[in-house]
């Protein structure tokens, strides 16, 4: 028999693979307004700052201002009052610089002082915006690696999911045609075909998981064709989501939600062979076999060559040496 693959249109996707995070609307709101908020408590500080600054050089010129009116009126009183006293005018000028002097240096001193501490005050409260601004910004940018990852897995969905639909089985001795994810009901039967008949001809000669790896092999020899492809890009998808940095486990379990029980039991077997062995890690790391029904493996002691881990809270998983009848 001959056994033709044909590209057919691609189905949608199920609709849980388009929803979005139930909060990346909410995050990405918060993030816009507090750069919003610290944008205008930037620009009241700056504004605050600067009316301080004019207050303060404001009021050291009006105190300059006031000595010095207060030392001419004085002078020019103390001297037209009295000719006599006009001799003690160089007296006097002694008198009054020796007073003034260390009055205005020390309103010179409080004018330094003040503006050192309005600088000081600036600089902290614009480190402590730039704190916040930067903060603000890196939760902007990992909520913007967040979405890429979000959008490039669930597109990646779409195209596993259009590889299934792209699978058609023609039989040109019975005419029958087979597409899409029944494909792999059909090629489970298969293979539980090739595995009995070398358990029949293996029985006494070769442990059982020779046998059914040696049956995976010729099932994948004669397969590999339709199947290639699907293994590689699911693979794929498991790697891409391993070295992303997002919550791993609930992207794993969308992904493992789109698979069906043929496909995982055709999945167990790849894992368990040789042409899978890259697959097993991903399989134990993330639980790939916590919904496969282990009634249905070829056997149900085959269930005991993959590490336990990988069965997560299977509740079926109950490893046994009875053999299931087909």
């Amino acid at each position: 028999m001959v056994y033709l693959v044909a590209l057919k249109h691609t189905p949608n996707v199920p609709d849980l693979v388009h929803q979005k995070l139930p909060f990346a609307d909410y995050e990405r709101r918060v993030v816009t307004e507090g750069v919003m908020m610290f944008a205008k408590l930037k620009k009241n500080l700056a504004f605050y700052l600067i009316k301080a600054r004019e207050f303060s050089f404001a009021f050291l010129m009006i105190a300059l201002f006031l000595f010095g009116v207060f030392a001419i009126i004085t002078v020019f009183t103390y001297s037209l009052a009295s000719p006599q006293n006009a001799r003690a005018n160089g007296a006097w000028g002694d008198f009054v610089g020796g007073t003034l002097n260390p009055i205005l240096t020390f309103l010179s001193f409080f004018g330094v002082l003040i503006s050192i501490y309005l600088q000081r005050l600036e600089l902290s409260l614009s480190r402590a915006e730039l704190k916040r601004s930067a903060n603000a910004l890196e939760k902007q940018l990992d909520s913007i690696d967040s979405q890429n990852f979000e959008s490039a897995f669930f597109q990646m969905l779409n195209t596993h999911s259009a590889i299934v639909g792209a699978i058609d089985l023609h039989n040109e001795g019975s005419g029958v045609e087979t597409k899409g994810r029944d494909c792999f009901r059909v090629f489970y039967t298969r293979l539980n075909k090739i595995f009995r008949e070398n358990e029949t001809k293996g029985r006494g000669k070769y442990e059982s998981d020779r046998i059914v790896k040696l049956s995976f092999f010729t099932f994948w020899k004669a397969h590999q064709l339709e199947l290639g492809h699907y293994y590689r890009f699911l693979y794929n998808v498991f790697r891409f989501i391993d070295e992303n940095p997002a919550s791993k486990q609930y992207h794993a379990k969308i992904l493992r939600a789109q698979l069906s029980d043929q496909e995982l039991l055709l999945l167990f077997y790849n894992c368990i062979s040789e042409q899978g062995s890259n697959f097993v890690k991903y399989a134990i790391k993330y639980e790939l076999f916590d919904n496969l029904p282990t009634v249905r493996l070829l056997d149900q002691s085959h269930s005991v060559l993959i590490d336990r881990a990988a069965f997560g809270n299977n509740p079926m998983h109950h490893p046994k040496n009875a053999r299931k009848s087909f």
